[in-house]
């Protein structure tokens, strides 16, 4: 071949016929910082290297003073709380002049929705305590607590936060309101399960996918400031689903990116997704009787057992423009007897 067909230079045909040693040189140390880079991502999978690094430098917040729990004027059953937590994009950036003025988030908007929460929380728990005992609050973190970095072109442009700072700070705030609503309960249970823009991948993987993902990262550091709450106890799951108990009825927790969509609203394909997934279970201590999951970023029931949890973020550009729907920003909070089951319901509105 003649550099003139090829569109080469003589001296690039050279170089790539014969590579000068300069050329041969880089292209090994090249190829052995790909390698090492492969190399540490890795190791960042496997070992929680990340965790490991910045452990030390965690300092645990102080517990603050238990608050009195009032006497039930009537004497029901006694309660369990469940709440549910999920979708808080924290560093994600909601411009009001790109939604009409419909919607608005930001960092600040974030940390002051995660100060309202536990508020919010204790104050619909002791109008319950009226007629009931509550002791034990069972707190369900459902993922999705950054943008992350699956959608790059939207990274640049719509984040408040560089996700390395977004880490440890949004790690603070959570690991602050669960302190704060820890004054109110003798126990409080925190499940954390990962969502999917947590990923360190481009696309979904059904492998290592705790290990691979912000949101777990999150779940440790506010587990390592929270570690001085003695009432305050961590399950961390590496599974897509988890499955607890809540007053004797089994309740199956997951992010909700299991279920695939179809058409506009999803409810089709969440039914059949979570009917195949009891049917699976079916004489294993794995059964369900309710499912909660986020990801849908609005609030639903469907067949009475699967609650589609609402968002902390509320709606974005993508919900308002793609989907066509607008769903409050907003929390469950949950009250269990064991004769009934999921008995009460408050949306917490933020």
């Amino acid at each position: 071949m003649t550099a003139r067909k090829s569109g080469m230079s003589q001296q690039d045909l050279m170089d790539k016929e014969d590579p000068a040693p300069a050329i041969v040189s880089l292209r090994e140390q090249l190829k052995a910082a790909m390698s090492r880079e492969e190399e540490l991502k890795a190791q960042v999978g496997s070992d929680e290297a990340l965790f490991a690094y910045v452990k030390d430098g965690i300092k645990a917040l102080e517990p603050l003073k238990p608050q009195p729990m009032p006497t039930p004027k009537l004497r029901h059953a006694p309660l369990s709380a469940v709440a549910i937590w999920c979708d808080a994009h924290s560093e994600e950036m909601v411009r009001e002049e790109e939604t009409e003025g419909l919607s608005k988030y930001d960092w600040q908007t974030f940390e002051d929705r995660m100060a309202r929460l536990p508020e919010k929380t204790v104050e619909l728990t002791n109008i319950m305590r009226q007629a009931s005992d509550v002791k034990v609050l069972t707190l369900a973190l459902l993922g999705d607590w950054f943008m992350g970095e699956i959608h790059p072109d939207e990274v640049g442009w719509g984040s408040s936060k560089t996700l390395p700072n977004a880490l440890p700070n949004a790690s603070r705030v959570l690991a602050e309101a669960i302190v704060r609503v820890a004054t109110s309960f003798d126990a409080v249970n925190v499940i954390g399960l990962v969502g999917n823009h947590g990923r360190t991948t481009k696309k979904p993987v059904t492998k290592m996918t705790a290990d691979r993902n912000w949101d777990y990262a999150l779940y440790l550091i506010a587990q390592e400031f929270t570690k001085r709450c003695p009432n305050v106890k961590w399950t961390l799951p590496k599974s897509l689903i988890h499955v607890t108990e809540v007053e004797k009825w089994k309740v199956a927790l997951t992010h909700g990116d299991v279920c695939k969509r179809t058409h506009t609203h999803p409810y089709f394909g969440i039914s059949q997704a979570v009917a195949k997934e009891q049917q699976s279970r079916r004489r294993t201590d794995k059964d369900f009787d309710y499912m909660f999951m986020g990801h849908w970023h609005h609030f639903g029931i469907i067949e009475d057992n699967i609650i589609i949890c609402p968002s902390l973020i509320g709606p974005n550009q993508f919900s308002q423009y793609r989907m066509h729907a607008r769903s409050q920003a907003r929390q469950l909070l949950t009250f269990w007897t064991e004769k009934h089951g999921m008995s009460t319901m408050w949306p917490i509105n933020l």
